[in-house]
């Protein structure tokens, strides 16, 4: 089941992300790395639900969560229309449909909220991310050279949109 967070999700939507960055080098923060307080991540959810082009998308399978879709809206009258997403699910998750599920509720919400961009980064070694964002629609649009560092390494990032007109 694909839900809209709410501000009691905040515990879970902060351990989730916990979880995904424990598991994972293809995301911004390590594990540890993020310093998220509840009332920060409760501050997070109340700002998003105030905002017409943002939102955060929840998958729960069996009373847990297991995924997201994290959306900000532009913030400007000139880029209100555009939204950058951040994603992702747990590999235990992983193969069962889960992203593909919160992407078509992504696309289903931009369309009733007049969002007609969606944009991404995503670490170019990350093969698997790449061909789902390729799957779903997303175009790759340029490089971001050496936009990331991680255990002493450069690593470089695809910029990719999907355009919803």
């Amino acid at each position: 089941m694909i839900r809209t967070a709410e501000v009691f999700d905040a515990a879970v939507y902060r351990n989730l992300i916990e979880q995904l960055e424990a598991e994972s080098d293809f995301l911004l923060y390590g594990k540890s790395e993020r310093k998220s307080t509840i009332e920060q991540v409760e501050g997070l959810i109340q700002k998003i639900e105030k905002e017409e082009n943002s939102t955060i998308f929840l998958s729960e399978l069996s009373g847990g969560v297991n995924g997201h879709v994290t959306v900000f809206g532009g913030g400007a009258p000139r880029n209100l229309h555009t939204a950058s997403i951040i994603t992702g699910v747990l590999k235990d998750f992983h193969g069962q449909g889960i992203a593909v599920d919160l992407f078509h509720r992504l696309f289903q919400w931009a369309e009733e909220k007049g969002v007609t961009r969606l944009d991404l980064s995503v670490m170019v070694h990350n093969e698997r991310a790449v061909h789902f964002y390729e799957r779903m629609g997303f175009e790759k649009e340029g490089v971001k050279r050496r936009s990331l560092i991680i255990k002493g390494s450069p690593i470089d990032e695809y910029v990719m949109a999907k355009i919803l007109v």
